[in-house]
């Protein structure tokens, strides 16, 4: 089983899907895995979430990570692993939703902000804390919160753009997440294309196109 951590050292990008229709999910999440992304989220505010997920998984290889996003109740949880998620990201800390998710064997990712946030997640299990929304806040809070808790696996989210990105990984965050409408014209596969190629070499990931 793929770690979700290990994956987000590697890759640095999280690519997510929100509001999209279930075949446009696949539809890019195909044209951007080709292109070498492979870490996929589908929010669960999105129209039909569950089988959006399912679509993504089926259209993407194996070495990808597929996981629901705006994750809010345990029941969510279990209606997105039943759809194929293999983690799920939530905007808050839900001591419940972290430690439901974990007795799956899935990774959890809550959102939070302060460190008493942080640290209440990483005590519930949190494999990796999302800093949401980094935007309002910058990516120096993410080197602040670093001096007392440089221990956590720390994930800017939230309008974050190629220079933004370029910022939290410099102030430590372990990998980013993106909105898939940041990286260009939903409907115009090249121009995602080319905004995944100019945001993996800003966080040092260049992309390889998978032959």
């Amino acid at each position: 089983m793929h770690d979700l951590l290990t994956e987000l050292k590697k890759h640095r990008v999280l690519i997510i899907f929100r509001g999209q229709e279930p075949q446009q999910c696949a539809d890019i999440a195909e044209t951007l895995y080709e292109a070498g992304m492979r870490l996929f989220e589908v929010t669960l505010n999105s129209a039909d979430p569950y089988a959006g997920i399912t679509a993504v998984r089926d259209r993407v290889g194996q070495d990808a990570m597929v996981g629901a996003g705006t994750v809010l109740t345990t029941d969510e949880v279990d209606r997105a692993a039943a759809a194929g998620a293999q983690f799920m990201v939530s905007p808050d800390v839900d001591v419940d939703v972290i430690e439901h998710t974990k007795a799956l064997g899935l990774s959890s990712v809550p959102g939070a902000l302060t460190p008493t946030e942080v640290r209440r997640a990483v005590r519930a299990g949190a494999d990796v804390v999302k800093i949401f929304p980094i935007r309002s806040v910058g990516a120096d809070h993410v080197r602040q919160l670093r001096g007392p808790l440089p221990d956590v696996s720390y994930m800017g989210t939230g309008g974050v753009d190629i220079a933004l990105a370029r910022d939290c990984i410099e102030a430590g965050c372990t990998g980013i997440g993106v909105g898939v409408h940041l990286l260009g014209d939903p409907s115009d596969p090249d121009t995602l294309v080319a905004g995944a190629r100019r945001l993996a070499e800003a966080v040092g990931t260049p992309l390889r196109t998978t032959v």
